[in-house]
């Protein structure tokens, strides 16, 4: 395991840090090869906050081969513990309980379901099974998608637009500023320190995945992220560094999300055909520019056009 290396220097870099050079090649990317990293460094845990910590699993190989990070915000308190997101199985959330217990004795109280998908959510027996008392928060729409798997921890605990979680002296927000990646997004906001984990609203790096996206609301629910006062924004999916790199690299995620629709777009009117990933002649003639060298953009890249046709034909479940 690392050692904290984000909190020390947070407020340092956000007054030293010179502007950094925009556009995508100055995104660090998600995959762990590009980064000269392999799975033995795995799982990692670093500060970000008093209170607060991260926990960089493993997320399973995409059809690219591109193995990237799963992010577990941790908030650890002296009257209790909450986790927003955990891991992809049981083993790789037992991973993470076995970290926090490192660190407190105290139980998990509390888990945000920020993506009901199942890189952040197939491990939640783990906490079922070590935390019994523990309460599953998330948006209705989760807790739907969450209830069709019989393994799942189906939440109790809702949030519509806002529900704020006082714990040890800890203010914690979980916030539903609109539909963006899976349709049930939340972010966690930590007014003490400023800093908002994003779950998957936030892919650092990597080719924007929209199997089950609403791609137009996803920026609008970006932009909501951005105009609040926040000092470290952190991905569901990529590395955590610097907090102006963090935003910096938010705002060029926002431009990828749109960039792929003005092409799926293009080749919509083009007249080219994409029924469904599987069935997707349009992807032939696809030109993602810079965009085509960040990872998962081979496998991602049908299925973001047929998503985005859904959306122009008005057909978004």
């Amino acid at each position: 395991m690392s050692s904290p290396r984000l909190l020390a220097g947070l407020l340092a870099a956000l007054m030293t840090l010179p502007a950094l050079a925009a556009g995508p090649d100055s995104v660090r990317s998600s995959a762990l090869a590009d980064n000269g990293l392999n799975k033995e460094a795995f799982p990692r845990w670093q500060q970000v906050a008093p209170d607060a910590y991260i926990f960089e699993g493993l997320h399973s190989p995409d059809t690219s081969g591109a193995v990237f990070t799963t992010v577990s915000l941790v908030v650890v308190t002296k009257e209790g513990v909450l986790v927003v997101d955990g891991q992809g199985s049981v083993p790789e959330s037992q991973q993470l309980i076995d970290q926090i217990k490192k660190v407190t004795s105290q139980p998990v109280k509390y888990v945000v379901v920020s993506s009901d998908h199942g890189d952040h959510t197939a491990g939640n027996a783990a906490f079922t099974a070590a935390y019994p008392d523990a309460v599953f928060v998330s948006t209705a729409f989760s807790k739907e998608a969450l209830a069709k798997n019989k393994n799942a921890a189906v939440p109790t605990k809702l949030v519509k637009d806002r529900e704020t979680i006082k714990l040890g002296g800890s203010e914690v927000q979980v916030l539903n500023l609109g539909r963006a990646h899976t349709g049930g997004d939340l972010v966690v906001y930590l007014p003490a320190s400023k800093v908002m984990f994003m779950s998957e609203v936030y892919l650092r790096g990597l080719f924007p995945a929209m199997r089950s996206a609403y791609p137009s609301e996803w920026i609008a629910t970006i932009d909501k992220a951005l105009a609040m006062d926040v000092s470290l924004y952190i991905p569901g999916h990529g590395f955590t560094d610097d907090p102006a790199a963090m935003k910096q690299d938010l705002i060029e995620f926002k431009q990828a999300i749109r960039s792929v629709m003005d092409e799926s777009k293009r080749l919509h009117a083009a007249g080219l055909k994409c029924d469904s990933p599987k069935q997707c002649p349009a992807i032939e003639q696809a030109n993602w520019g810079p965009y085509r060298k960040w990872p998962a953009s081979g496998s991602q890249g049908p299925v973001a056009i047929a998503k985005v046709y859904q959306e122009i034909e008005g057909k978004l479940p």
